[in-house]
C-alpha cells in the first residue's frame, strides 16, 4: 500500500474516531446547558410575571380601601338594605331606598372600571346584602357565613384576599378581595369587597409573553389551581397534571420538574405565596439542543475536510513526493549497484538534509560514515525542537483562548447582574416608598383618625424624605438604563402647553414661599412628537433648579416654535454659574459649588435631562452671568409621527 493511500485512510480514521466522541459527549452536555439556559431565562419571565400579580393585586386592595372610605358604603344605618336571609324566587323584594340605590351606583361604577372583576359587594352584621348588580338566583343567602365575611371579620385592620372559592348562585370561582367596616369607635359592623374570578385572572395572564411557547400556569399553597390557559383546570388539584410530583411542587419553593412530555419550571411568590410555573415542552429544550449540536458538527466537518485537504497537499509536495522520488533511486541502487545515479537535493528542511545525507552516502559509503551519522543526529535533534516548538504554541494558543472566553463569560455576566440590579432596584426600593409615602398620605389626610399637629410635622418630613429619595432611585435607575442602552420611548404627538402649565403649577407654592415671581409667556398651543412623560422629567429638573438656585427676584418660562423646533427657555435672576464651571453642568455626581448654600441632590439631574433630550433629537444650552442669573434653554425638533 502506498504512502499517500496509508495518510489519506489515517485521517480518515481519526475523522470518524473524532465524530463519534463528539457525537457521544455532545448531546448530553448540550441537553443540559440548553435546559439551564431555558431554566434561567423562563425565572426572570416567572419574576416579572410575579412582579405584575403583586402590583395587579396591591392595586385592587388599593382600590378596596378606598371604597371603604366612601361615605355612602359606610352608612351605618342599614335596617332597610336588601336582606336575602329567609327569601325565595317568589317573595324576594329588593331595597329601593336612596342610600342603597347611592351604594349600588358607587359598587357598580367600580365594577365596570376594573375589567377583571366580577362583582362588587357589600354585606352586614344585619344579614344585608348589597351588590353592583343583581344576583342570578334570588334565594336565602347569608353572607355573614361566607368565606370572604369570615376573613375580613377575622382581619380588620387590613385589606385581604381569600382563597378561591365558589359561588353560590353561578358556577364561577372567585378570588376575594375584602375589607372591614368599623365604626368610629373601631367596633366591627360589615364587610366591602370585589370577586375576581380565575377565569379573569387567567386572561390577566394571557396577556403576560412569557417569551416561549410554554404555558403559565398558577396555584396556591394547597395546589388548587387559580389561573390556567385550560379554563377545565381551574380550581382543580393540581396532582391532576403533575401526578406523583405534587408532593415535591408543593414542598419546594423553586425549582425544574420533568413531566412526561414537559418540563415545569415553578417559583414561589414570596408576598402572595401563590406558585407560579411555566410548562415548556421538552422538545423546545431538543430543538435548542439539536441545532447546537448540528452546527458543531457541521463546522468540524468542514474544519476537518480543510485540514485533511491541506495537510494532504502539504505532505504530498513536501514529504511523499520527494521520499518517492529517494524511494525510486534506492531501488535502482540496490537493483543495479549503479551508484551514478542523480540524486536530486532541494531545499533545507528535513527531506532535503536526508537528500543530502542519501547522496554522500552513496559518494561516500565508508569514507564518510561518521559524517553520516552525524547528520542523523542533528535531523533527530531538529524534529525533537520543531515538536517541542509546536506543542508550546499549541499551549499558548489553547491558553489565550481559555482566557479569551473566560473574558466574555465574565462581561455576559456583569451584564446579566446590571440588568438584575436595575430590575432589584425597580421592584425592592421604589414599591416600598411608594407605599410609605400612599400610607403617609392617608395619615396625613385624617383617614385613619385624627393627628396632632407634632405628628403631622414628622409625617410630612416622612413624605418629603421619602419623595426625596425616590427622585434619587428614579434618577440612578434611569442613569443606569441609559448607560446599559436600554432607556425605552414611548413616542406620541402631544400638546406641550398642558405639561408646560402643570409643570408651573407645582412650582407656584414653592416660588411664593421663597418670595419669587413666577412669570410665563406661553402660546395656547404647541404640538410635537415625542415622549410626554420624559419631556415633563426635562422641565421639572429645568424649573426646579430656576427656583431653588434663585433667592430673590424672578423666574421667567417662555415657549415657542422657531422654524422646524420647538424652543422652551428658563431665565432666573439667581446666583449665576462661574463660565469654567459650565462645562461641567451636564456631568453625571458633579455640584457647582456656590458660596453660603447648602443644597440637595446627586447631581444626576441636568445629567439625565441632557440624555433624554439627546434621545429625543433635542439638546439644552445654557447661558449664565455669575450673581446675575442663568438661562437654560430646551431645543426639542416638531417632527410629525410619520418622520
Amino acid at each position: 500500500m502506498k504512502l499517500q493511500t496509508r495518510v489519506i485512510i489515517t485521517f480518515l480514521c481519526i475523522a470518524v474516531l473524532v465524530m463519534i466522541l463528539v457525537g457521544i459527549i455532545l448531546p448530553v452536555t448540550l441537553n443540559q446547558q440548553s435546559l439551564d439556559t431555558v431554566t434561567e431565562n423562563s425565572k426572570e419571565q416567572l419574576n416579572l410575571l410575579d412582579y405584575s400579580l403583586i402590583s395587579f393585586i396591591n392595586s385592587a386592595k388599593s382600590h378596596i380601601l378606598e371604597l371603604s372610605m366612601q361615605t355612602a358604603v359606610k352608612n351605618r344605618n342599614d335596617q332597610y338594605f336588601t336582606n336575602y336571609l329567609n327569601v325565595t324566587e317568589e317573595t324576594f323584594k329588593p331595597g329601593n331606598t336612596e342610600e342603597e340605590k347611592a351604594i349600588i351606583e358607587i359598587l357598580y361604577n367600580y365594577e365596570t372600571t376594573h375589567p377583571y372583576v366580577n362583582s362588587v359587594y357589600m354585606g352586614r352584621e344585619n344579614g344585608a346584602f348589597v351588590r353592583s348588580h343583581p344576583r342570578a338566583n334570588n334565594t336565602a343567602y347569608d353572607p355573614r357565613t361566607r368565606p370572604w365575611y369570615t376573613l375580613a371579620k377575622e382581619n380588620p385592620d387590613s385589606v385581604v384576599i381569600t382563597e378561591a372559592y365558589r359561588s353560590i348562585t353561578t358556577p364561577d370561582v372567585n378570588i376575594g378581595v375584602v375589607k372591614a367596616l368599623l365604626d368610629e369607635d373601631g367596633s366591627f359592623y360589615g364587610v366591602v369587597g370585589a370577586d375576581i374570578t380565575l377565569e379573569g385572572m387567567t386572561s390577566f395572564i394571557t396577556g403576560f409573553d412569557p417569551g416561549r411557547s410554554g404555558e403559565i400556569i398558577i396555584t396556591d399553597n394547597k395546589g388548587t389551581i387559580l389561573a390556567e390557559e385550560d379554563s377545565l383546570n381551574l380550581f382543580t388539584d393540581v396532582g391532576n397534571i403533575l401526578n406523583s410530583k405534587k408532593a415535591e411542587f408543593l414542598s419546594t419553593e423553586n425549582g425544574v420538574l420533568p413531566l412526561e412530555d414537559d418540563y415545569l419550571i415553578y417559583y414561589t411568590s414570596n408576598d402572595l405565596g401563590w406558585k407560579i410555573g411555566l410548562i415548556v415542552p421538552s422538545e423546545e429544550v431538543d430543538e435548542e439542543t439539536n441545532e447546537a449540536i448540528f452546527t458543531v458538527l457541521t463546522y468540524l466537518i468542514i474544519a476537518l475536510v480543510i485540514l485533511s485537504v491541506l495537510s494532504l497537499i502539504v505532505l504530498n509536495r513536501e514529504i511523499i513526493r520527494p521520499l518517492s522520488s529517494l524511494t525510486e533511486i534506492s531501488r535502482r541502487i540496490a537493483d543495479t549497484g549503479d551508484l551514478e545515479q542523480d540524486i536530486p537535493v532541494a531545499g533545507t528542511d528535513e527531506i532535503g538534509i536526508l537528500a543530502t545525507a542519501f547522496k554522500d552516502m552513496v559518494e561516500r559509503i565508508k569514507a564518510e560514515e561518521k559524517k553520516l551519522n552525524q547528520a542523523i543526529e542533528l535531523e533527530k535533534e531538529a524534529k525533537s525542537e520543531l515538536k517541542k516548538s509546536q506543542a508550546e504554541l499549541e499551549t499558548k494558543v489553547i491558553e489565550r483562548t481559555s482566557q479569551l472566553a473566560k473574558a466574555n463569560e465574565h462581561l455576559k455576566e456583569l451584564d446579566r447582574l446590571k440588568s438584575m440590579f436595575i430590575a432589584s432596584m425597580s421592584h425592592e426600593l421604589r414599591t416600598p416608598l411608594n407605599s410609605i409615602i400612599g400610607f403617609t398620605v392617608i395619615l396625613l389626610k385624617g383617614w385613619s383618625g385624627e393627628i396632632n399637629d407634632e405628628q403631622r410635622k414628622q409625617l410630612q418630613i416622612v413624605e418629603n424624605s421619602s419623595r426625596h429619595l425616590l427622585s434619587l432611585i428614579n434618577d440612578v435607575i434611569d442613569i443606569s438604563k441609559i448607560e446599559a442602552g436600554k432607556m425605552e420611548l414611548s413616542l406620541a404627538s402631544f400638546d406641550l402647553i398642558p405639561v408646560l402649565k402643570e409643570t408651573i403649577s407645582s412650582f407656584e407654592e414653592k416660588a411664593k414661599e421663597q418670595n419669587l415671581v413666577l412669570t410665563k409667556d406661553i402660546p395656547e398651543r404647541l404640538d410635537v412628537y415625542g415622549d410626554e412623560r420624559r419631556t415633563r422629567q426635562v422641565l421639572i429638573n429645568m424649573i426646579g433648579n430656576a427656583v431653588k438656585f434663585t433667592d430673590e427676584g424672578s423666574v421667567h418660562i417662555k415657549a415657542e416654535s422657531e422654524g422646524d423646533n420647538l424652543l422652551v427657555s428658563v431665565s432666573d435672576t439667581g446666583i449665576g454659574i462661574p463660565e469654567d464651571k459650565i462645562n461641567d453642568l451636564f456631568k453625571p455626581f458633579i455640584r457647582i459649588p456656590t458660596e453660603g448654600r447648602l443644597t440637595e441632590g446627586t447631581g444626576l439631574g441636568l445629567y439625565l435631562s441632557q440624555k433624554i433630550v439627546t434621545a429625543l433629537g433635542g439638546r439644552i444650552t445654557v447661558k449664565s452671568t455669575l450673581g446675575k442669573g442663568s438661562e437654560f434653554i430646551l431645543t426639542l425638533p416638531v417632527r410629525s409621527e410619520k418622520q
